[in-house]
């Protein structure tokens, strides 16, 4: 099968596979609203709900279809952490707070419907027929929705009308949160076998590389409104303190395996470069690392309590925590003694589908338990943190997609994170992340652009 194109403007404007789709819902539209029968007294109702039903089905499509020959030929515009620091600063020569936030207002306007339409053209041409599936379609809908909401009033040339963008922005950021479980929904019904669902991985990737750039570009913006922070401008931190950072993950860790599993957790240790500091989206590194410290604390319980009890504590060795602080990266290494797993398993770790029958990651630690409670999101909606992170210190739960998201986020600013294991004994999990913040956010190649911020 030959995999989807990464951008619209890979296909023709007058083809492709997500036009014919489009254009066969126009034409089932057009031809369901001109096979009506006859009218009929005692259907005369029913009839004219049906021919408004057909018509705002063909409204939607052809509208869609408008949508994205406009913004899907579009290139997006990445930016870096030094950018968008440099551009929030509300006393920077020429600047104040409302010139700064119309600035960042009018980037928005002209960024967000280029990207949603972009991902709108992935979902559109998802092979094995997912395109059609309900929950999928439903995540389409939210980007139509999305880039209607934005085009419905101007670009922003006044303070009044920055702060409605901004409300209008906060509602999606909400409303969004829920395509994580339409997606997992869609992706996790028994219809697709092992190789199928390995091919949908770039697709994947793509899609959740967008989904944090996007929700990274949304939330600093709207942060940007709020009453600002000492060293802190939007949601980058100039002195993030990769220490204070780990002791937070690992805080929360804690709390979740003793909501969810009801155990005594091995105790951290920290060494190396623990004052180190950087300037850094500090929700970033929160997230990965919370997602990897649960996968250790877990597994480090589980391989050393003895499986014909579950009310023993055994003394656990600890799990620990090496800062390095090089001259281009400040590293981090994770290790626990939570019994690894085999090394032929090591690539199965990275995909963001899970496979029941496959319990001998990490990976699938956490991910399945977020399935079962259905992915609880943050408590406080008016933080806009947890708008990005997908937890929150105030509710025990972790909703997250596993080490396959984590790798996204490491990734989206020219990091990394990798993984050795030692079977029967444990894991080493390595995150690298660079210090300069000049690096532009990690979007699919071909949707790339160049960006001038005013």
């Amino acid at each position: 099968r030959v995999a989807p194109p990464r951008c619209l403007s890979a296909v023709p404007t007058e083809g492709g596979e997500f036009m014919r789709r489009l254009r066969a819902i126009t034409r089932r539209a057009r031809v369901a609203k001109g096979s009506q029968p006859a009218r009929r007294s005692h259907s005369t109702q029913s009839s004219a709900a049906m021919e408004r039903e057909f018509t705002s089905k063909h409204a939607r499509a052809m509208g869609l279809q408008k949508l994205l020959r406009d913004y899907g030929s579009r290139s997006t515009s990445p930016l870096s952490i030094n950018q968008m620091y440099d551009f929030g600063q509300y006393d920077a020569p020429g600047r104040n707070r409302a010139t700064t936030l119309l600035a960042a207002a009018q980037f928005v306007h002209e960024e967000l419907p280029v990207r949603c339409s972009h991902l709108i053209q992935d979902l559109l041409t998802l092979p094995f027929g997912l395109s059609q599936n309900s929950a999928i379609q439903e995540v389409v809908e939210l980007f139509h929705t999305t880039i209607r909401e934005i085009i419905a009033d101007p670009r922003p040339k006044s303070s009044e009308e920055e702060e409605k963008l901004r409300l209008k922005i906060i509602g999606m950021l909400r409303r969004h949160r829920s395509i994580v479980t339409h997606m997992r929904s869609a992706l996790a019904e028994d219809l697709l076998s092992p190789e199928e669902k390995l091919q949908l991985q770039p697709f994947l990737d793509r899609f959740y590389a967008t989904r944090i750039g996007n929700r990274t570009m949304l939330a600093h913006y709207v942060q940007l409104g709020q009453e600002p922070q000492e060293d802190w401008v939007g949601l980058i931190n100039d002195k993030c303190r990769i220490s204070q950072v780990v002791e937070n993950a690992y805080g929360i860790a804690v709390e979740v395996c003793r909501y969810h599993h009801d155990i005594n957790p091995p105790a951290l240790t920290l060494l190396g470069s623990t004052e180190c500091e950087l300037r850094y989206f500090e929700s970033h590194i929160e997230y990965l690392l919370t997602e990897i410290l649960h996968n250790s604390i877990y597994c480090t319980w589980k391989h050393h309590t003895p499986k014909d009890s579950k009310h023993v504590s055994p003394t656990l060795p600890p799990i620990t925590v090496i800062i390095a602080d090089g001259k281009d990266d400040i590293s981090i290494s994770v290790s626990d003694q939570g019994g690894g797993f085999e090394r032929k398993h090591l690539s199965s770790i990275w995909t963001h589908l899970h496979f029941p029958e496959e319990d001998f990651t990490h990976h699938s630690v956490s991910t399945t338990k977020a399935e079962k409670d259905q992915i609880q999101f943050a408590a406080n909606e008016d933080e806009c943190s947890p708008l990005i992170n997908g937890y929150s210190r105030h509710s025990p739960r972790l909703a997250t997609n596993g080490l396959p998201v984590c790798r996204l986020y490491a990734r989206h600013f020219g990091g990394d994170l990798t993984i050795q294991v030692m079977e029967n004994h444990g894991t080493d999990v390595f995150v690298t992340i660079p210090k300069s913040g000049d690096v532009p956010e990690a979007l699919p190649e071909s949707l790339v652009g160049e960006v001038e911020l005013a």
